[in-house]
């Protein structure tokens, strides 16, 4: 029988966040407007960690720890450290358009998505691209031909999964020793849903949020929905399972209703609910982070989780 679930509120007050990721006992964040990536705990205490004054956008953490932003108008990877920011990867020549989410692999190989939302027809999909940035800062072309690649999560059995969102599925790769994506295949398809951040559990199901819908599910390889969460009057965006058990899936969200969208000139709420998001030339939504237990965990072998502790 399929489970459904509701989401309590943790924060809000921020522009428009992506690409939640659990590190070091709390979530990391990055709000794309504001130029921000902050560290929220379980409290809701809201810490700025970095200022990437060019879009943050996807997040991942090197095993020595070091944080890794995906910059989406430079087309940088940036690295945050013990030292002063400094570009882990240059991908101006490779990526066009924009950089999206990125995910780091145990060895510290980084992955990150790359879309020109400006372009049409087949310019649109020839555009996007999945990049793989090695340690040493070698770009290269590991995937195309999706129909706008979003949420990246590289899983437990050193798979790359890809929520392609135009295309209404999750496509997995097998990482090969050096980078490259082999073996393409559907994860799931989807009917009536469009995935947007994903996440993968211990027991292999992938978190997945439904674009333009107050929705997120829980999938298994194939296409069966074992659980939804539903956020009335809210739009789901992202997912993350953390926590100190790894059992809460923290959910971003942004307002469905335009009437609630508060104009551009107007700052966002102070009150620590959550978030923020704005589609490509739409005005900024006012988003919340919500969260809920659910059914397996944040498994040990996550890049993030093992980072745990090592700083």
């Amino acid at each position: 029988m399929m489970k459904t679930l509701k989401t309590t509120v943790l924060a809000s007050g921020f522009w428009r966040l992506k690409a939640p990721r659990w590190h070091l006992g709390a979530l990391w964040v990055s709000d794309v407007p504001a130029g921000k990536v902050f560290r929220i705990d379980l409290d809701g205490k809201v810490t700025i960690v970095a200022d990437v004054p060019s879009r943050p956008f996807g997040l991942g953490f090197l095993p020595d720890g070091d944080l890794l932003v995906a910059s989406m108008t430079q087309r940088l990877i940036l690295k945050f450290g013990a030292e002063k920011p400094a570009i882990h990867a240059d991908l101006t020549d490779a990526a066009s358009g924009y950089l999206g989410d990125l995910a780091v692999a145990r060895d510290g190989k980084a992955y990150v998505t790359c879309f020109d939302a400006d372009a049409s027809g087949p310019d649109c999909i020839a555009s996007a691209r999945v990049l793989l940035a090695t340690r040493d800062g070698n770009i290269r072309l590991v995937a195309d031909n999706i129909a706008h690649p979003n949420g990246l999560v590289v899983t437990s059995a050193h798979d790359l999964l890809v929520a392609e969102t135009l295309g209404n599925r999750l496509l997995a790769f097998k990482i090969d020793d050096d980078g490259t994506l082999l073996h393409r295949k559907v994860f799931a398809n989807f009917e009536g849903l469009s995935p947007l951040g994903v996440c993968e559990d211990s027991e292999g199901a992938v978190w997945a949020a439904a674009a333009r819908q107050s929705l997120f599910v829980r999938v298994q390889q194939g296409r069966r929905i074992t659980h939804r969460v539903h956020v009335p009057s809210r739009h789901a965006v992202a997912c993350q399972l953390g926590g100190q058990d790894g059992r809460t899936l923290f959910c971003l969200t942004v307002a469905a209703n335009p009437d609630d969208y508060p104009t551009v000139s107007r700052r966002p709420s102070s009150r620590r609910r959550r978030s923020t998001y704005r589609e490509p030339q739409a005005p900024y939504v006012s988003r919340k982070l919500a969260r809920i237990s659910v059914p397996g965990w944040l498994g040990q072998s996550s890049p993030d989780r093992s980072a745990e502790g090592k700083r």
